[in-house]
């Protein structure tokens, strides 16, 4: 009985310690959500410090370990040398990652939901974490790509304020430059495109390749603004009696009475007015870009309550701020609620 008693006061002192570590660590939580603006940045500051006691608890606790000191020594040796491995090797491990995480905050500064293009990956953001960023891709399949990935290559991150939507075409060296550039600006005013303008992007051996371009406000329909572009470019090309077919084939043709114009069908057959891919394709990234901006609109309420909360005390001015403070936490209530329910879909997709 002395011997197990004995036993569990020499690992008193490292039962203390885990204690400690796993308060700091509740202590650190409870810290971070005090702050009003959760921002991605203040999140993954918050987990590399977790993560930073996680590790000096480890060293700690292996210190006041009750155990014989060559024994102890050879613990904090081997701890020692899988720091410095991580340390040394940080690009393709996991404190690589979070430092990168870190710094994407503020450097390529992207949000959920934003439009993104690194290397070949082309998608909306779903989630950005402390090692890895998911992005949800064209194909409606999830992408994860390691933070320092993103830090290391070039980011393209489509601005909020528009984008650009092209498309190309080659024809022949027979048809009249202006004629074409006229017909292809109408094309993208036609399909909602602003500022639009073309240019001759290469003179082949056997065509001119004309790229036509044109400004879209609503980002989220970039898909299809891509094919209402081309077919509205199709459509006015067969209008104006131009054939888009190779001039080599045009020259090799034997039947010249042929043309490759197809005829003209009625207003009904068009496709354009059916449910946009992009709330298939992007369904995903589209529920976490909402999730994102309740989860502000949440932190924006929060913040106006504490200040009405601080305003004037006279009997009027309260019964008007008590009023005021009534509705914002019903509207509080209902947002925590659409909040977790948001949250609650994308963790099971």
């Amino acid at each position: 009985m002395n011997e197990l008693l004995n036993t569990l006061l020499s690992f008193g002192g490292s039962a203390a310690l885990a204690v400690i570590v796993v308060i700091s660590l509740y202590v650190n939580r409870w810290l971070f959500e005090r702050i009003d603006k959760q921002t991605e940045k203040v999140r993954i500051v918050r987990r590399v410090i977790a993560l930073m006691i996680l590790v000096l608890g480890v060293l700690a606790f292996t210190i006041t370990l009750p155990i014989a000191k060559a024994l102890k020594e050879e613990i904090i040796g081997l701890i020692g040398i899988v720091l410095s491995a991580a340390f040394a090797f940080s690009s393709t491990t996991l404190i690589g990652n979070a430092l990168a995480a870190m710094m994407n905050s503020n450097i390529k500064n992207f949000r959920l939901g934003d439009f993104v293009e690194i290397e070949n990956t082309f998608g909306r953001v779903t989630n950005k974490g402390l090692f890895r960023t998911e992005i949800q891709t064209v194909d409606r399949n999830l992408t994860s790509l390691p933070n320092l990935y993103i830090a290391n290559n070039p980011l393209k991150i489509m601005r909020q304020t528009g984008t650009i939507v092209s498309t190309t075409v080659s024809l022949g060296y027979d048809l009249n430059r202006s004629q074409i550039e006229h017909v292809l600006l109408n094309a993208a005013k036609d399909c909602g495109l602003t500022e639009p303008f073309v240019y001759i992007t290469n003179l082949g051996d056997f065509s001119v390749t004309y790229k036509i371009s044109g400004l879209l406000s609503e980002i989220g329909k970039t898909i299809t603004a891509t094919y209402k572009l081309n077919a509205k470019v199709m459509d006015h090309l067969h209008k104006e009696g131009i054939e888009i077919v190779s001039p080599r084939f045009m020259n090799q043709r034997q039947v010249n009475e042929i043309e490759f114009i197809p005829k003209v069908t009625k207003e009904g057959d068009s496709i354009e007015d059916e449910k946009i891919p992009e709330e298939i394709v992007f369904d995903k990234a589209i529920k976490a870009m909402r999730v994102e901006e309740q989860t502000k609109s949440l932190e924006r309420i929060e913040r106006e309550i504490k200040k009405l909360h601080k305003a004037s005390k006279d009997a009027k001015a309260k019964e008007e701020i008590n009023e005021r403070i009534k509705t914002l936490e019903e509207l509080k209530e209902k947002l925590k609620s659409h909040i977790v329910d948001g949250k609650s879909l994308l963790e099971t997709e």
